[in-house]
């Protein structure tokens, strides 16, 4: 440090601020080259801020468990918590929605028209298969409508994709006995025990599937991957449902072109929808079996 004796000492002495300047004077102050130097170093400063920002949120979104690691960093004292978003849990396999949300109220509507289709099912009414029909259409469609909302909404919740393949299995399995209880109609009339077997082959292998996943799922890993669905197990969901609305549709039978027609075609679409449900099991399986111990 200089002393006040030295040559070297410079007395400080008052400088206003530029705001209390004459107006000459600032003008003269800001065209000074250091004055323009700091403010261009500042704009490439604020453009090189905004650049390193947009590349580190392009980088966050592309990988979310990098972002995960950031956001959920320790913070300090005083600092609030972040939240990890419900995008994130998604990504990361969990579950971003508690409670009822509207994904999981259709799954459980679904449950609750069982009985109702039951109930119109033996009503004595020329409207009664018409109706029947109708209603299990309506749940078949809210079966593809939930998954759909879930991932639109971004909803899904652990306790909605548990109750999603309990209430497809449900309706399907009970609408199947419900057929078993009338007079074959269709190519079943010759063979009896077509419908009865079909139905059996379903409800087991939906059985063999529910055990397997739950299995997978214990297991984890590859094991768990392997009993993903895949494209056969969407056709015979398909096939199942629209064989079974033809089936109410047509349970009376009747003669005519169109009711022969849609009766033989609902056995038949029965038909493809077991051999696909057989086929599809056979292709878990085959995976699978390594894993086993």
């Amino acid at each position: 440090m200089l002393a006040p004796t030295s040559a070297g000492f410079q007395p400080r002495t008052y400088v206003p601020p530029l705001a209390a300047q004459p107006v000459a004077r600032r003008r003269q102050i800001l065209r000074c080259p250091e004055i323009i130097f700091c403010k261009k170093e500042a704009s490439l400063s604020r453009s090189f801020s905004v650049c390193l920002r947009r590349r580190t949120e392009s980088s966050r979104r592309s990988n979310p468990r990098q972002r995960i690691c950031t956001s959920a960093a320790t913070p300090s004292d005083g600092e609030a918590k972040p939240e990890i978003s419900a995008e994130d849990r998604y990504n990361l396999g969990g579950s971003k929605a508690k409670g009822l949300t509207l994904p999981t109220i259709l799954t459980l509507g679904r449950i609750v028209l069982i009985p109702a289709i039951y109930y119109v099912y033996f009503l004595k009414t020329t409207w009664a298969a018409a109706t029947c029909s109708a209603i299990f259409l309506v749940a078949a469609i809210t079966d593809w409508l939930d998954g759909y909302l879930a991932r639109k909404m971004n909803s899904t919740s652990a306790f909605g994709a548990f109750l999603d393949p309990v209430a497809d299995k449900l309706m399907v399995a009970a609408t199947l006995i419900l057929l078993c209880t009338i007079q074959p109609v269709g190519p079943a009339t010759t063979y009896p025990a077509l419908v009865p077997l079909c139905a059996t082959c379903i409800i087991s292998r939906e059985i063999t599937m529910s055990a397997l996943r739950e299995w997978a799922a214990a297991a984890g890993g590859e094991a768990h991957k392997a009993v993903a669905v895949n494209s056969l197990g969407k056709w015979k969901t398909a096939t199942q449902m629209a064989a079974l609305t033809l089936m109410l549709f047509f349970k009376e039978g009747g003669k005519g072109l169109v009711p022969e027609l849609g009766a033989n075609l609902g056995v038949a679409l029965l038909l493809a929808s077991t051999i696909l449900a057989l086929w599809s099991l056979a292709v878990y399986m085959g995976p699978i079996l390594k894993y086993m111990d």
